[in-house]
């Protein structure tokens, strides 16, 4: 009997705890940026330039040819400092795929599975004192999922 009295105790204590807790504790979803357009426009959506500046110093290893795209692999790894990282694949639905603010100029490296439409390029760019930085690959999916 005690350990149902325990239980239900819990329930209740957490869920006034969580009635209580701010809202901005959660993660905010940002419809601007994860909205429906070609990759210029969401470049421009996300990082208010449509041209960030090519760089070898922003590393994304993926694989030349996915088996399936609901599983596609990437690394990124930058020696910048960075400030927020994203990533977007060209082809897909909604091109930003990743979008991380980090705290405290920071050198990144990311390791994430991404869900891509077709063939097409990734790109991950790297917000560094303000200026943004990108690098490319293409992945070939050999196979799309459902």
């Amino acid at each position: 009997m005690r350990r149902r009295q325990f239980i239900v105790t819990g329930a209740v204590s957490s869920a006034c705890f969580l009635s209580m807790s701010p809202l901005n504790l959660f993660g905010a979803w940002s419809a601007k940026d994860f909205q429906q357009c070609p990759i210029e426009q969401a470049f421009m959506a996300a990082l208010g330039t449509s041209a960030p500046v090519n760089s070898d110093q922003i590393t994304i290893v993926a694989p030349p040819a996915a088996e399936d795209s609901s599983l596609v692999p990437v690394q990124v790894i930058s020696s910048l400092k960075s400030e927020a990282l994203y990533l977007f694949a060209e082809k897909n639905v909604t091109p930003l795929i990743f979008k991380c603010t980090l705290q405290g100029n920071v050198i990144p490296w990311f390791s994430l599975n991404i869900k891509m439409k077709e063939s097409s390029a990734l790109y991950a760019v790297v917000r560094s004192g303000g200026t943004y930085f990108m690098t490319s690959v293409h992945v070939e999916i050999v196979a799309q999922a459902c």
